[in-house]
């Protein structure tokens, strides 16, 4: 009985310990997983995976251990399979490129991806507490071409009078071939959103590539005078509805947008190439003055032609 009770008492005192050891020295990562199940052969991809130490306030030195015999070449860490996180961060972005060779096998590829956190400093005869987390590796190649994006923000800014009226999209590829939205429709508001002064098709997209994030940008043509509207804009994906929301802007004169405070940028870089100019000449003085009660004089003659 007495045997029992000690191996209970034991079992807790060690899992105190443990729990101890993870709030001192706690490191986690997010997400825990490396996972693509639309690769083709030749693709790339990127993902970040963010380390979160307890803590921030000493340096944390960090090693990658890469264990996918097949695959392990086709892997890139940023910044680097050993590095520091600085004291001070609490997270810190790692990010994980994978490029596909253009002869790879269609297969299903995993292993995992273990780091180590190991202390930066420590005291002589003190024993580094070493902690880590492992994110395991799953990727699929195969021929199939798949097409898909996520939306990650939309804004229609200012524009000058006469210019066409601009969506601005943060896409997020998730497949393997370039992607754009299929359809972008505008219904142009009054200043309160009340009557359509104009609506249309806007056009002219850029492609985003695989497996990359962007903006993609869709514009329409437009009789607006200036003033403040609101744009409503539907946005498609293979013919559905995936977002329809609403978005002011203001038209202003020609030239209006270019300019900081009133003034055109050039006038600005102007005044500051003169005050420049003028603090420097007062610099010239002062050493043609401290130079001269030194006894050294500057002579300069104009070359003769």
């Amino acid at each position: 009985m007495k045997f029992k009770i000690s191996l209970i008492l034991l079992l807790v005192f060690f899992l105190l310990l443990f729990s101890w050891i993870n709030l001192a020295f706690g490191f986690g990562i997010s997400p825990p997983r490396v996972f693509n199940d639309h690769l083709i052969p030749g693709a790339h991809f990127e993902q970040t995976i963010t380390l979160t130490q307890a803590r921030p306030e000493t340096p944390l030195k960090i090693e990658v251990i890469i264990d996918a015999p097949e695959i392990e070449d086709w892997f890139e860490i940023k910044p680097g399979k050993s590095f520091t996180i600085p004291a001070g961060v609490q997270q810190f972005p790692m990010k994980v490129s994978v490029s596909v060779p253009k002869d790879a096998g269609y297969a299903t590829y995993q292993g995992k991806l273990t780091i180590r956190a190991i202390p930066a400093e420590g005291g002589e005869g003190q024993i580094a507490v070493v902690t880590g987390a492992v994110a395991d590796i799953q990727l699929r190649v195969s021929g199939e071409e798949f097409s898909d994006f996520r939306l990650k923000g939309v804004d229609t800014p200012n524009i000058e009078e006469g210019d066409p009226i601009k969506v601005v999209m943060k896409l997020e590829n998730l497949g393997n071939v370039k992607v754009r939205p299929s359809r972008v429709y505008l219904r142009i508001f009054d200043q309160y959103g009340q009557g359509v002064v104009e609506e249309g098709e806007a056009t002219g997209m850029n492609w985003i590539e695989p497996f990359k994030t962007g903006k993609v940008i869709a514009k329409m043509p437009n009789k607006l005078s200036i003033g403040e509207y609101w744009a409503e804009i539907e946005i498609y994906k293979d013919g559905e509805l995936v977002l329809l929301d609403k978005r002011k802007f203001h038209v202003v004169e020609k030239g209006a947008l270019g300019k900081i405070f009133g003034f055109h940028w050039w006038r600005w870089v102007l005044v500051a190439g003169v005050i420049l100019a003028g603090i420097l000449t007062w610099k010239l003085k002062l050493w043609g003055k401290a130079l001269a009660k030194l006894g050294i004089r500057i002579k300069v003659e104009k070359i003769k032609r």
